[in-house]
């Protein structure tokens, strides 16, 4: 999936939850050699910083300029 950082995206947790974050980072190894995103959600009951692997990202709302 192609996004870019000030994107907005959902993903799957690996527990099964869905997040919404604006992404900060982007990273072609965040972790175990895999590319990810970090960012901070924007649900739930105040700002988290997060990080994700891109395989783990549902959809995509693109910045709005």
């Amino acid at each position: 999936m192609e996004y870019k950082v000030g994107d907005i995206i959902e993903y799957e947790t690996h527990l099964g939850g869905k997040r919404v974050v604006l992404v900060s980072n982007k990273e072609a190894k965040i972790k175990n050699g895999k590319p990810g995103f970090d960012g901070s959600t924007i649900t739930g009951p105040g700002p988290e910083l997060v990080w994700g692997y891109d395989h783990q990202i549902t959809r995509i709302f693109p910045a709005i300029k």
